[in-house]
């Protein structure tokens, strides 16, 4: 396991929960989930919390929540909500204490997986792609590692584990 952290960033339906868990295992360390960790401090997913509190305070909750498994003295892989790169305070602890690894994937093929998930909360296309471009150049720059998601999980997490090893922190 590497001293830091790593932290899996991506857009919602990137598969971030799907590798993140598949690498914790790999590196042998405790694994940390946004939206399970949203549930479990709040009895609510994220689509919940958006309809009946609003995004804002989704976007609340998911800050803390990373903020709380950053705060941890032992390393741990983390799959953080796709809102968190927007978030100064997040950028700089993450920046601070992990490896960011970015999974990407085209626009259309997100959009069809976050149709598929009940947790996540509703969106139109047009919604997504303005989503995408804010949050691309934001991914770009805080990402220590970049991973196309688009093949077999075990592949994507060969290729994350084999560019861990080149990173210090």
């Amino acid at each position: 396991m590497t001293a830091a952290h790593v932290v899996v960033l991506g857009l919602m339906g990137v598969g971030k929960s799907t590798i993140g868990e598949l690498l914790a295992a790999r590196l042998g360390c405790s694994y940390r989930d946004s939206d399970r960790d949203i549930e479990a401090a709040t009895g609510r997913t994220g689509r919940q919390i958006a309809t009946t509190s609003g995004v804002g305070e989704l976007h609340h909750v998911e800050e803390e929540v990373l903020l709380d498994a950053l705060s941890s003295k032992l390393p741990q892989v983390i799959s953080a909500a796709a809102w968190v790169v927007e978030s100064p305070r997040c950028r700089s602890a993450i920046e601070q204490s992990a490896i960011a690894v970015w999974l990407e994937l085209p626009t259309e093929k997100l959009f069809r997986r976050i149709r598929a998930g009940s947790h996540r909360r509703e969106m139109t296309l047009a919604e997504l792609e303005t989503i995408v471009a804010r949050r691309e150049p934001l991914f770009r720059e805080l990402a220590d590692i970049v991973v196309t998601a688009d093949g077999p999980p075990d592949d994507v997490v060969d290729q994350i584990l084999a560019l861990v090893a080149t990173i210090s922190r």
